[in-house]
């Protein structure tokens, strides 16, 4: 695609094929990369090289910046991105595996929700914290749901194929959840929305 665009500047100049093909040249890449991250961690979990450094987590700064994050990517869909957390709430636990996990159930929202919104929450729990990504997208079917988390699945719904993914994302999220002694809900309905939900204990 990058060579496509040079040969397009070159002949015509056509900004908006140029465009197109960087486009799709930067969605290839951003494949490759998320790829690329979710086979190095998938190599180290099963090799059983991932250490969990335990750490005092400020749960709502943890949120609210994931929300910064991905606030882009839900404006480029027009999708309302919140956050609801309260002030003060801490946790001991990995703050990059909480974190992997909870981005993880963040860009699958915003990738598979074509319109309406996505929640992130997080409540205090008996010794521990609980989080829910809530989106009102495509939903997951009773079938899929029982799969979603294996290895390179992918659902044969065409509204899932066309949007690029590796398979790992969810299989490496549950890898990190043990790792870390939480606890994966799922809770959903075929267009209606998804909502992921997950209790990570305090660690000592």
């Amino acid at each position: 695609n990058i060579s496509n665009a040079q040969f397009i500047a070159e002949k015509t100049g056509d900004m908006t094929q140029i465009k197109h093909a960087l486009q799709q040249a930067h969605d290839q890449v951003m494949f490759l990369a998320s790829m690329v991250n979710d086979l190095a961690t998938l190599s180290r979990a099963e090799r059983g090289k991932l250490v969990v450094q335990i750490e005092a987590i400020d749960v709502s700064a943890l949120v609210k910046s994931l929300a910064k994050l991905y606030a882009a990517d839900a404006a480029k869909k027009n999708l309302t991105l919140s956050v609801v957390a309260p002030e003060g709430l801490m946790l001991q636990s990995s703050d990059l595996y909480v974190r992997e996990i909870l981005q993880n159930f963040i860009t699958n929202a915003i990738k598979y929700t074509d319109e309406g919104s996505v929640t992130i929450i997080a409540e205090p729990a008996d010794k521990g914290v609980r989080f829910r990504v809530k989106d009102t997208g495509i939903g997951i079917s009773q079938q899929d749901q029982d799969r979603v988390f294996d290895k390179f699945f992918r659902s044969e719904d065409f509204r899932t194929r066309k949007a690029n993914g590796t398979g790992l994302g969810l299989y490496v999220t549950m890898k990190l959840t043990r790792l870390i002694h939480a606890e994966i809900e799922l809770q959903s309905e075929l267009n209606k929305g998804t909502t992921f939900s997950i209790f990570v204990p305090n660690l000592k």
